[in-house]
Formats: structure tokens, C-alpha cells, sequence
């Protein structure tokens, strides 16, 4: 997918800049508060700062991150193909950002040569909107492109919803499974892994 383009209808997916900033310090609370309840702790979750991830995001984009991360918007009202929405998905109000997704080179040990989908947060009022699944076609799109053939990515066990819709895009669990410390707690990620071609 190219730096910016339109996916299906009124759906348009371009590379990440700093403007983005706030959006995406949104998007990365509100889904990991929808997301993780019951496997991260509660006072990590209702302890985010909006402020201080919005600085986080404005330091990360204005260096080489930039050029591993896509945002989707939804512009104009638009039917998702291969889905059954209710009704036509129209653009969040105020306008904003739907999504994000952030990809690159592996991170873990193992690991080298592999892509790795570092993370892909859709804002909860957008999800179940294609806006994933195109978010996650510029990700293994870019990752091809840098001559990645493989490509990995880290979920929670415990979240059955993400799992599901990786599984729906041809990713599978490999066997390799970590504990993730955050908050006194250490929740299993486990890894999934497709082929890129």
C-alpha cells in the first residue's frame, strides 16, 4: 500500500506524522481500557496520561519510527466489503483517526530477519470497520516491500477477540509463548507468524 491510498471507500490509510500525536495517544488508551480489562491491571489502565503519551508519541514520529507506522481515517461513508455492518460506516466525530499500526523489524531474540507487527489499536467506536484489516494489509505490505518474507506479532492468550481476527487474516500461533511484567503481573503473550508472499 503505498504512503497514503484509500482502501475500501471512504477508508484512507497514509504513513504516521507527528501531527498525529494526540490521536494516537487516544486511540492507544481507549483500546487498551476496551482491550485489556481483566488481563492488565486496573490502575495501569486508568492510569494513563493522555498529556504525557501525546509528548511520547510527538518524540517517537519525529524520528525513524515514522517510517514504520500507518494511520487510517474514515472520510466519507462507506460500506466494508466482506463485512455486514448495520448500517454504512461513516466518519468518527469530531473527525479523527480510527487507527494505527506500527510495523518493522523483529525485536526479540530469534527473531532476526523476521518482520514484526509491533502493534495495530483501532479507536473501540471504529472497530469491527475493515479499519483493521486495512491497517493490517499496509503492515504486511510494508514489511514485504523492506524483503521480509516472515513476519511475526505478540498477542495476549487471554484476548480471544484479537486472536480470532489475526487468525482471520492467515496468522497462526507458532508455539513460542512469554510472560509480559506489567503491574505486578505477568500475563502470557504468545506469538503468531505468516508468511509475507
Amino acid at each position: 500500500m503505498s504512503p497514503a491510498s484509500s482502501s475500501p471507500g471512504g477508508l484512507v490509510v497514509r504513513r504516521a506524522g507527528a501531527p498525529d500525536s494526540e490521536d494516537l495517544a487516544r486511540i492507544r488508551i481507549a483500546s487498551w481500557q476496551a482491550a485489556y480489562r481483566g488481563i492488565v491491571p486496573d490502575p495501569v489502565l486508568d492510569g494513563f496520561d493522555p498529556v504525557g503519551e501525546t509528548v511520547t508519541w510527538r518524540e517517537r514520529l519525529a524520528g525513524p519510527a515514522a517510517a514504520w507506522m500507518w494511520v487510517a481515517s474514515i472520510v466519507k461513508p462507506f460500506e466494508p466489503p466482506g463485512l455486514e455492518p448495520l448500517e454504512p460506516v461513516r466518519p468518527l466525530a469530531p473527525p479523527r483517526l480510527a487507527g494505527y499500526v506500527a510495523a518493522g523489524p523483529g525485536r526479540h531474540a530469534g527473531e532476526e530477519g523476521l518482520g514484526e507487527v509491533w502493534a495495530i489499536y483501532v479507536d473501540p467506536e471504529a472497530q469491527r470497520r475493515g479499519v483493521g484489516r486495512a491497517l493490517m494489509a499496509a503492515a504486511v505490505h510494508g514489511l514485504a516491500v523492506q524483503g521480509f518474507n516472515e513476519a511475526v506479532l505478540w498477542v495476549f492468550e487471554a484476548n480471544v477477540s484479537a486472536r480470532a481476527f489475526y487468525e482471520r487474516l492467515g496468522w497462526a500461533p507458532d508455539g513460542a509463548a512469554k510472560p509480559f511484567a506489567i503491574g505486578g503481573v505477568a500475563p502470557i503473550e504468545l506469538r503468531y507468524r505468516r508468511r509475507l508472499g
